[in-house]
């Protein structure tokens, strides 16, 4: 058995083999290219485990290799210490120090997720990333009315009324109208993209069993369902709901010292996307009249202020969430299975 780590960067890749005896049989520090990873193989023999520190662009390569027979693991870097926390730190050592962690088991691994799921997680970030550009487009544009010391003629400047003063009535210098044009055409077409995305993925959730069921809790549509549905994956791959909220960066970090310990804010580790969604989804459970969670909002919001009363809603949704989906039942306002 032959352990390989490959320190994976943007343009190369360095690559480091060892025995069973933790001798170093192969390195070599390749640019990535498909002919040159390959080839790195072909001499090895078929039982190779390789693992990849996880990054923006693991995907390519474990794809690549995986279609090769070989057996990878993504590491998880903020857990793998002996890497983070080493006084020597390049790209030999860490290569060599990721086989010698396979060797001994001691990878903490990343759950890869199905061809499937990647691709419904890279339509819902595609969406979510056109969302905050049209956000930058709004806001280059307000910025040049404050410019101007010009303002809005009604709440949305956005909707009907607000877009025919844009195109129609506004008064603005020549060289700030080349601006506005500009702004208005790139906010018109990308707008036009989430509109399809958004219709897109509704459909999808009305076929989707998992994500007909989340629909039934409070705060819950159907996009937000479906980037649950996304970054879950699979229910089963969490023994509880607290494995499920440490996944989502919802749970408090702790600082333990002998017989003392002390909780701070949430970690945010784990999925950012699951977390904003959660978040977002209490934040309309602010807004509902006559449900549970909104009780449960309005008691938190005395008790700790706006920021941790919606911290804990999205806390508490994401525990409803495991157990409807769990149990494969819907959500009933006079009772939930999570108390």
């Amino acid at each position: 058995m032959y352990y390989t780590g490959i320190d994976l960067h943007k343009k190369t890749s360095f690559i480091t083999t060892i025995d069973e005896r933790g001798q170093v049989v192969k390195r070599a520090n390749l640019k990535n290219v498909t002919n040159e990873i390959l080839n790195y193989f072909d001499d090895l023999v078929d039982d190779t485990r390789v693992v990849i520190e996880s990054m923006s662009s693991w995907y390519w390569l474990y794809d690549l290799l995986t279609e090769k027979g070989l057996k990878v693991t993504i590491s998880n870097p903020v857990k793998t210490k002996a890497i983070a926390s080493a006084k020597i730190k390049n790209d030999k050592v860490d290569s060599h120090m990721l086989a010698q962690l396979l060797r001994a088991d001691l990878i903490p691994e990343s759950h890869v997720s199905s061809m499937d799921t990647r691709k419904l997680k890279e339509l819902l970030r595609h969406r979510s990333r056109l969302v905050r550009d049209t956000g930058r487009m709004k806001n280059r544009i307000h910025a040049l009315l404050m410019k101007n010391n010009l303002q809005q003629p009604c709440s949305d400047l956005f909707g009907k009324k607000g877009l025919s003063f844009l195109y129609e009535d506004i008064d603005l210098p020549d060289y700030h109208c080349e601006q506005l044009k500009t702004y208005l055409s790139l906010y018109e077409s990308i707008k036009t993209e989430v509109d399809h995305l958004t219709k897109r993925i509704y459909s999808m959730a009305k076929i989707d069993p998992v994500a007909n069921l989340l629909t039934t809790i409070p705060g819950i549509g159907p996009l937000v369902a479906m980037i649950i549905v996304a970054e879950v994956e699979d229910i089963k791959r969490f023994p509880s709901y607290q494995n499920l909220s440490s996944y989502a960066g919802l749970v408090p970090s702790l600082d333990s010292s002998g017989s003392k310990e002390k909780t701070g804010r949430i970690t945010k580790q784990g999925s950012p996307y699951l977390r904003t969604a959660l978040v977002e989804s209490a934040q309309v459970i602010a807004r509902l009249k006559s449900c549970r969670l909104n009780i449960f909002f309005r008691k938190r919001i005395i008790r700790s202020g706006y920021a941790k009363a919606v911290t804990a809603t999205a806390h508490k949704i994401l525990q409803i969430v495991y157990y409807v989906w769990k149990n494969q039942t819907p959500y009933l306002e006079e009772y939930n299975g999570c108390g």
